[in-house]
């Protein structure tokens, strides 16, 4: 399946299943309410769109990246199925950030075989404003990991998400969004007025 073909079925799962409008009726993790809000994990635990969403990235991913990770759990499956679909072709690893050490064992931040020195690629799955993924770049850079690229899924347009982490990141690291959050409401609204269309 070609790059486009992967997108374009991705964009759908993502407006079909994780999307949602109401008028001032959700409050995002930023505190700040909103009329839309985006779930993506809703579309991602479908089986579906693990391997175009691993595709889609693996399309993306610096070449010299050896691992992908980020925050869990919106980068996880993001991570997971990059790595499977890499398998075959140049094989990467997945690690996941805790947001909090572990209390015991060795008390990890960062969970997978990923050494310091490693260079890898961030992931997340939605930016509003930013913050999950630059702790995740920050965490990464505690434990010596060399951060490359750093790939969201979906940028939701506000509050100067990306341009923050493309600050934290430094200038020599590539910050990309896969689909915008108005390009997954104009799919939404497409779908919804479809003749015979039930969304979800």
């Amino acid at each position: 399946m070609s790059t486009p073909e992967v997108r374009r079925k991705l964009l759908e799962l993502l407006a079909r299943y994780a999307y949602d409008f109401k008028p001032g009726g959700f409050t995002l993790v930023s505190g700040q309410k909103s009329d839309e809000y985006l779930d993506c994990k809703m579309a991602l635990s479908r089986p579906e769109a693990l391997p175009l969403t691993g595709s889609l990235f693996l399309s993306h991913i610096d070449p010299t990246a050896v691992a992908v990770g980020g925050l869990t759990m919106g980068s996880d499956p993001i991570a997971i199925s990059t790595a499977h679909v890499s398998a075959e072709a140049r094989p990467l690893r997945w690690f996941s950030v805790r947001k909090d050490a572990k209390e015991h064992g060795r008390k990890k931040v960062i969970e997978g075989d990923v050494r310091p020195g490693d260079r890898v690629v961030v992931v997340d799955d939605v930016v509003t404003t930013g913050g999950s993924t630059i702790q995740a770049i920050q965490k990464s850079r505690e434990y010596g990991l060399r951060v490359v690229q750093v790939l969201v899924l979906v940028d939701r347009e506000q509050d100067g998400g990306l341009k923050g982490i493309r600050d934290v990141a430094g200038e020599d690291v590539a910050v990309q969004a896969m689909f915008t959050k108005s390009e997954v409401r104009q799919e939404w609204e497409k779908l919804g007025s479809a003749p015979g269309s039930r969304l979800r």
